[in-house]
């Protein structure tokens, strides 16, 4: 290369770096006029088009460059990010897998190939990329974060959660860092650590909805509900349109006996007024058939196909739904499917994955499909997506069975309850849906299997009667630890055993220790357990019990029955609200009515007097998973008829409307 073209060269740089790209390209022209085939002079005026926002006269120049220098590994890797800058992302992969064929001692292509790589979810492929990169320039502090995400997303979490980790550690004013530990750390449940790096999280980006959103989950579940409600709230104000948050928020409201339930009506209806109004349709006009007695399209939409406390309550519906009067759609908001995912959707006629997809997009779809009646099956749980019913796909439109309230929408026609949960005349002005009672009960237990063997109650071994509890801690309020150390301290050497996935975290465990010992329950009493490896080993754990003590004012569903058909009585709280009535339901209908308690007297009162029974233990363990196993809480028949009358219903009131 000849002086002038040198210079020349110098100049372009030094027009580029002071903002003269035109002059940047005058001068490349001008080597090009000495040297034609000089590739530096193509490449820099490739370099100077992408600058220009000009892709195709960039990857034209640079490609022109590789013509006369093929093996200058720069070349590749900048045709690359002109092509991801087109978004030809199979262009940009062959470029960047020349760039370190070429030189595999630069991390600056595999930091490329890896990022394109994501882009296409080749994620595998990605990871080896950014470890390469990391292998080099091990302080690299974007690759670090990059492959941590990667990692992450391909289920990796431990791996992930040390890198994300040293990386904190190393670089704390790494902002993003601190909010992507703590998802990772919730996903393993090192939930006191993931509290601690969302709280470093927001020291940098205090403005960030999604940190105070997680945050407030965390807490819910680790019963700090004010101090959920209070993040919940902040995200709200950083991100006012975040319904998520708002839905957190008014399922953490029912955990507080305190609040009354036309406390809770007004809420709700806020998230109608703040993020559900707004998405109403101008006009429903249906064009579905109005006959009576047509074959009706059923859909169910939710989050919890999959192994969760409501799958227990629908696992066998869509099989046990007449086919000749029913055709049962499922809409499942799944991410990570599992066996019973697949064991619903075997039963349905139509599956469809909403996983990822837009509402307005699902709601194509549910039009599409001609549904007559829309399920939801979540209300204001996680991951729901009741902005979906917002929209109105459907002509009735119905809630039920994951959520113990109200979702206050317009467009929620009806709510499925019971003359028990909700008594009739009481609390129907509490509702923005009409209320339908099942005559049977709204609930219909329906596990894959009846569990271990029933055993004896421990205390004919340990001479000492042992309470206890498998719900969430959340449900454990102030309230309920005063009362259960009241039987505790009534029924002398007695014990509790607690079980939540909550107790994983070990200040959680001395927290919960320290409220039952402030009513003078000494830790020794208090077994704290958490989660165990499969549900068999779950359910074996009721054989510790002898009493099952449901919470209040939000009951236990799926741990309540599990603790029947495993022989284990409860003793249940009739409250004043639906979630503190859902007890009294289930044990209505598995006819146990003399284990439901009026008052908190009561109660205490009925868990004495039953500990000191042995021989009606020892009777009521032997009876009580046949008796379940014939009461009306499992007949599926019973309930489905009376599932599909109600359905038939409210299609016949829409067809009398129409």
């Amino acid at each position: 290369m000849n002086s002038r073209v040198v210079d020349l060269l110098k100049q372009s740089h030094q027009c580029m770096q002071s903002g003269q790209p035109e002059a940047a390209q005058n001068k490349c022209e001008q080597i090009l006029a000495l040297e034609p085939d000089n590739p530096a002079a193509h490449f820099e005026l490739g370099r100077i088009a992408l600058k220009l926002d000009q892709h195709e006269t960039a990857i034209e120049r640079i490609s022109r460059a590789i013509e006369f220098d093929s093996g200058n590994w720069v070349f590749h890797n900048v045709l690359g990010e002109v092509h991801v800058r087109h978004g030809n992302w199979p262009a940009a992969t062959r470029c960047f897998r020349r760039a370190v064929a070429l030189d595999p001692d630069d991390p600056a292509a595999y930091i490329n190939l890896g990022g394109v790589l994501i882009r296409q979810h080749e994620l595998p492929a990605a990871a080896n990329a950014l470890h390469k990169a990391l292998s080099i320039n091990p302080d690299a502090a974007n690759v670090q974060h990059n492959l941590a995400l990667t990692l992450h997303q391909l289920g990796d979490d431990q791996e992930a959660a040390a890198l994300f980790t040293r990386l904190a550690a190393h670089r704390p004013d790494f902002r993003e860092v601190h909010y992507n530990l703590g998802v990772v750390l919730t996903k393993l449940e090192r939930f006191d650590e993931a509290v601690t790096s969302y709280r470093q999280a927001l020291k940098w980006q205090p403005d960030f909805a999604a940190i105070h959103n997680n945050l407030g989950s965390l807490l819910t579940a680790l019963n700090d509900p004010n101090g959920a409600i209070s993040c919940y709230r902040n995200a709200l104000v950083h991100q006012p349109n975040h319904a998520q948050a708002y839905s957190n928020l008014l399922m953490t409201l029912n955990y507080l006996p305190q609040l009354s339930q036309h406390e809770m009506y007004l809420a709700a209806k806020k998230f109608e007024a703040d993020h559900a109004s707004d998405l109403s349709p101008r006009q429903t006009d249906f064009h579905h058939s109005a006959e009576a007695e047509k074959k009706l399209r059923i859909g169910y939409l939710s989050s919890d196909f999959r192994t969760h406390s409501v799958a227990w309550f629908i696992r066998n519906l869509p099989d046990a739904h007449q086919r000749n009067r029913i055709e049962v759609f499922c809409y499942a908001n799944v991410a990570e499917a599992d066996a019973m995912t697949g064991e619903i959707e075997a039963q349905t006629d139509h599956w469809l994955s909403i996983a990822g997809m837009r509402d307005a997009d699902v709601v194509d779809r549910i039009k599409a499909d001609q549904i007559d009646i829309l399920i939801d099956l979540g209300g204001h749980t996680g991951n729901n997506r009741l902005l979906v019913f917002a929209r109105r796909p459907a002509p009735v439109q119905v809630t039920w069975l994951g959520y113990p309230n109200t979702t206050g929408m317009a467009h929620m026609d009806y709510r499925l309850t019971d003359a028990i949960a909700d008594p009739p005349g009481e609390t129907d002005n509490l509702y923005s849906e009409q209320l339908v009672r099942l005559p049977h009960g709204f609930l219909c237990y329906q596990p894959d299997q009846a569990g271990p063997d029933v055993v004896d109650p421990p205390c004919l071994k340990q001479g000492h009667i042992t309470f206890g509890s498998f719900n969430n801690y959340p449900k454990l309020t102030p309230d309920v630890i005063r009362v259960w150390s009241k039987i505790l301290h009534q029924s002398p050497g007695s014990r509790l055993i607690l079980k939540s996935r909550a107790m994983l975290g070990e200040k959680t465990r001395e927290r919960c220790a320290l409220q039952f010992a402030e009513h003078g329950i000494s830790p020794e009493r208090v077994d704290l357990l958490a989660t165990v490896p499969t549900r068999k080993e779950h359910l074996a754990l009721y054989s510790k019990i002898d009493i099952g003590l449901d919470p209040f004012p939000y009951n236990g569903t799926t741990t309540t029955c599990e603790a029947l058909l495993m022989g284990v009585p409860v003793i249940a709280l009739h409250g004043d609200r639906h979630a503190g009535r859902v007890g009294a339901s289930i044990m209505s209908r598995a006819g146990l009515s003399e284990l439901i308690a009026a008052n908190e007297a009561e109660y205490i009162s009925l868990a004495k007097e039953l500990a000191g029974d042995r021989q009606k233990l020892v009777k009521m363990r032997k009876e009580l998973r046949p008796q379940m196993l014939e009461s009306e809480l499992m007949d599926l028949t019973l309930f489905t008829e009376s599932l599909e009358h109600a359905y038939r219903e409210m299609w016949l009131t829409w067809c009398n409307e129409k």
